[in-house]
């Protein structure tokens, strides 16, 4: 196999407005603490090619990923058409994409020159990352840990994900070549009193990571529904910063120590859903042009899974923020159906709110007052949890 790596600065611009998104509306970036970035790992055999695209922004919807995809496979010149997902990392110290963290409840915020830019930005990081697949990497090492401590469910206490998922690929002389870290948690360590641009704790992780392996890192989202979320006091940088260095060493430890085996083959299996919206605030939104309307004429919404495969190491990703009970069962399944490790993307190649067990969806009487359930109100519906849940599934069959 064959990788290649490429990254571009996606940090806007404070010249012009940029409302910060995951929190209140209306909060404006002051300043920068740390650059945004779009990152793109390409691993290429005979047979495949894919790419795995992170974004440092709050989510991005189904036809702007896909305009993305659109534009790189009319441009490349792999002799393979390339599968490629396209995932947010979900901060909320980063520009509004998607729409509802304007000045007011019927003002968007997403900035039309700069979601432009950073899809312009993406195609070209991709395509960087096709060109640059030159280095031969004919192992990898692929390890899951807990990591306690870092995390909390402010949803569910009980139900916690505490798990990293960590790839490395290495070169003919067992130097790492790249590595994929993959982690259940809202990056929201500053919480909705910051006011300047930020990455979180994921900015950390990977700098971390890089500086001890002198290769870049890749970073993705899992299973962070249900509000996992950093567990910490004061909300400052430096408590953002011992969650990434501290999720960096776990990660590197765990690999330093794990068996270097050959990479047996790339695959992505995708499958696409349909799924009713019922949310009363999504279609308020819709009507004030914050979120933009991609029903199909029986209000449906059109979005996908997919089922990737690394060798023994498997990821199921998901067109949202899926709540962990869902993420240890669908974790637990690919380890059954042979996945030496497992883990979930979120927020991949769409964003459409919590994805929640249908068992556990209680729709609040008032939702401008969710109190235990505030996720329902940014969820499109009851049943997206089943039917993302099935086509994980029959991917897996």
């Amino acid at each position: 196999m064959f990788i290649g790596y490429a990254q571009n600065l996606i940090t806007p611009s404070l010249e012009r407005p940029v409302f910060l998104a995951g929190f209140a509306q209306n909060r404006r970036a002051t300043a920068i603490h740390d650059d945004l970035y779009v990152r793109a790992l390409a691993l290429r055999t005979p047979e495949r090619t894919l790419v795995l695209c992170a974004l440092d922004l709050i989510g991005f919807f189904r036809p702007d990923a896909q305009e993305i995809i659109q534009r790189v496979c009319v441009q490349s010149t792999e002799l393979n058409k390339p599968e490629i997902l396209v995932a947010s990392l979900h901060p909320h110290d980063g520009p509004d994409t998607m729409g509802l963290w304007g000045p007011d409840d019927r003002t968007s915020g997403v900035d039309p020159l700069y979601l432009s830019i950073v899809k312009e930005k993406a195609v070209s990081t991709i395509l960087s990352a096709l060109a640059a697949t030159t280095r031969e990497s004919p192992a990898m090492k692929s390890v899951c840990l807990r990591v306690p401590g870092l995390a909390r469910n402010a949803r569910n206490p009980e139900i916690l994900d505490d798990e990293l998922t960590t790839l490395q690929f290495l070169d003919e002389g067992g130097r790492p070549l790249a590595s994929l870290f993959d982690f259940p948690c809202h990056p929201e360590v500053m919480w909705e009193h910051n006011t300047q641009v930020s990455s979180d704790y994921v900015g950390y992780l990977r700098q971390a990571v890089e500086e001890a392996t002198g290769a870049p890192c890749i970073f993705f989202s899992g299973a962070l529904g249900g509000m996992m979320t950093p567990d910490v006091k004061e909300h400052t940088f430096a408590e953002s910063e011992s969650i990434g260095k501290a999720l960096a060493r776990a990660g590197l430890e765990a690999l330093g120590n794990a068996t270097t085996f050959p990479v047996a083959g790339i695959s992505l299996q995708k499958k696409e859903i349909k799924v009713k919206l019922t949310n009363i605030l999504y279609k308020f939104a819709f009507r004030r042009k914050l979120l933009p309307d991609v029903r199909d004429p029986q209000g449906r919404i059109t979005s996908e899974v997919n089922l990737i495969k690394v060798g023994p190491a498997w990821f199921a990703t998901i067109p949202g923020e899926l709540l962990p009970k869902l993420g240890l069962a669908l974790k637990a399944g690919m380890r059954a159906a042979g996945a030496k490790t497992a883990g979930v993307i979120c927020l991949a190649n769409d964003e459409l709110g919590y994805i929640l067990p249908a068992e556990d969806f209680r729709f609040p009487l008032n939702p401008f007052q969710p109190g235990k359930h505030y996720e329902e109100t940014n969820s499109i519906s009851k049943d997206i949890g089943p039917v993302v849940v099935e086509a994980v599934k029959s991917l897996l069959r």
